[in-house]
């Protein structure tokens, strides 16, 4: 009797939270937007500052650009700076944060899931934490999101979206492959498909080309640098250490209630589920596959060892999108419980982290104070181990460079430096290092600077030109590849 009484409370209680979802999905929407306008609070992070810093050149003559960011990131901030000024990053969070949503209700149309249920398995712990924290993930994620829907669909809009989410983040060029699901056994429509897919891809990206060729005079350099920037070379290919090697996949664990809810849910119906949607499996796990992919070579099987969360974080999104192929009614409670759990967890994650736009602000205060009391004045440009930091709160830095430059631009550090460098002073675990010039005088100097991207006053001549090809030829060691490319921008130029 009470069994069968709270079945109908659970029953009415589904049948009251799916009457409503609009407003479930309104709660997942604000909920989501608000943890990761605290995530941005409070961590500060590098990537992210980096791509405020980069709008700030692209917009309002700021004195710090990385071009080996893809730039979708920093454009869209530097448009929403003209309407939001110095919250405009609050409004790129909340837009995409937005458009996350708009692509996987486009997603779920497409491959004929419930909406809802799909929202609450997406924003678990770890995607929580790690989608907008460095800025580009959730771009692209929301651009590769609508690029599979589509290609469900047999659409060539898709193209539209792959080159979205390629000037999103570079890495979404792995999932080329995935354009062969257009093809069905219509030989003549799918060659016209294919074709216009190709096209409009390339259509969407004549901004990106025509921005590169007019800035550096190579339609691919920004391409080329986040090439030399992330990609070791082969010969640097290795195993880490067990430890390292399997720390990425603790994001698995996130999916095992979710295989659970499949299998306990469906056991019956398993069979007849794969047997009708066997294209939509394929596709998904093909995804799911090309994820895996790029997180062995950008996280990698490299140096690091499968340690980095976020690139494993793209498998968790695509194998995800392919479990919520399984999903069916039943499971709208659990979804909801799921999501709430993960809002808990992703915010106790948060709150492990430390407050470090507060500690930034001081410390950034302190060197000021330093240089200040060295030269009278904080319009210096100086090296340091944390330049993005001090860029972004108002002092011109870059990388340390070594004992060479030393003289030209002062050392500011956080924590003492050890080597041959002439210690000034200190100020709340601050550091000044002078020498030589540095030593009498600072200034703010112009500096073109290829190692890390950081570039300030960028003036390319069309020497340069095939210097993205230098760099690709560095990694791959191919001198068909090295002619091939010099050939394109020749061609292009």
């Amino acid at each position: 009797m009470k069994t069968t009484k709270f079945s109908k409370y659970v029953k009415k209680l589904d049948n009251f939270v799916y009457t409503n979802r609009k407003y479930l999905i309104l709660a997942y929407l604000i909920i989501s937007i608000i943890f990761f306008f605290l995530q941005f609070k409070i961590l500060n992070n590098w990537d992210m500052l980096v791509r405020i810093l980069n709008s700030n050149y692209l917009f309002h003559g700021g004195s710090y650009f990385e071009n080996q960011r893809a730039l979708l990131e920093s454009f869209t901030i530097g448009l929403l700076s003209f309407v939001f000024g110095a919250y405009a990053v609050y409004a790129f969070i909340a837009l995409f944060t937005a458009i996350f949503f708009v692509a996987v209700y486009f997603f779920c149309k497409a491959f004929k899931i419930e909406y809802i249920l799909v929202l609450g398995i997406l924003l678990n712990p770890f995607f929580l934490f790690y989608a907008i924290k460095n800025g580009s993930e959730l771009p692209m994620y929301s651009f590769l999101i609508l690029f599979v829907s589509f290609i469900r669909l047999k659409k060539p809009i898709a193209g539209l979206f792959m080159a979205l989410a390629f000037v999103s983040k570079y890495d979404s060029l792995f999932f080329l492959p995935l354009y062969l699901f257009i093809i069905d056994r219509n030989l003549l429509k799918s060659v016209k498909r294919i074709l216009m897919l190709i096209g409009i891809t390339l259509l969407a990206l004549v901004p990106f080309f025509v921005y590169n060729a007019l800035t550096y005079h190579d339609m691919f350099f920004s391409f080329f640098m986040s090439l030399n920037q992330n990609a070791p070379a082969v010969s640097s290919f290795s195993v880490s250490n067990a430890s390292a090697f399997y720390t990425g996949f603790l994001e698995l664990l996130v999916l095992v209630p979710l295989i659970f809810m499949v299998i306990f849910l469906n056991w019956k119906k398993l069979y007849r589920i794969i047997k009708n949607k066997i294209r939509d499996i394929a596709i998904l796990s093909s995804m799911a596959a090309l994820s895996m992919l790029i997180y062995i070579f950008a996280s990698g099987l490299y140096v690091n060892g499968l340690g980095s969360y976020r690139f494993f974080l793209l498998f968790t999104v695509s194998l995800t999108l392919l479990l919520s192929l399984f999903t069916n009614r039943k499971m709208l409670l659990l979804t909801v419980l799921f999501f709430i759990v993960s809002v808990i967890i992703a915010y106790h994650m948060l709150l492990l982290q430390p407050l470090l736009s507060n500690t930034l602000t001081e410390q950034t205060s302190a060197a000021k104070t330093l240089l200040i009391q060295k030269y009278g004045t904080d319009n210096c440009t100086v090296q340091s181990n944390n330049w993005v930091y001090l860029d972004y709160y108002g002092i011109s830095a870059t990388y340390i460079r070594g004992v060479q430059n030393y003289s030209q631009y002062p050392i500011i550090n956080f924590g003492k430096l050890s080597g041959n460098y002439t210690f000034y002073g200190e100020k709340d675990g601050i550091y000044l290092y002078t020498y030589g010039i540095s030593n009498t005088k600072c200034s703010f100097t112009p500096v073109i600077d290829l190692k890390y991207g950081v570039n300030y006053d960028i003036n390319l001549s069309r020497e340069n030109s095939s210097l993205g090809c230098k760099m690709l030829y560095d990694k791959v060691h191919s001198s068909l590849v090295f002619s091939m490319c010099k050939f394109i921008i020749k061609e292009t130029n």
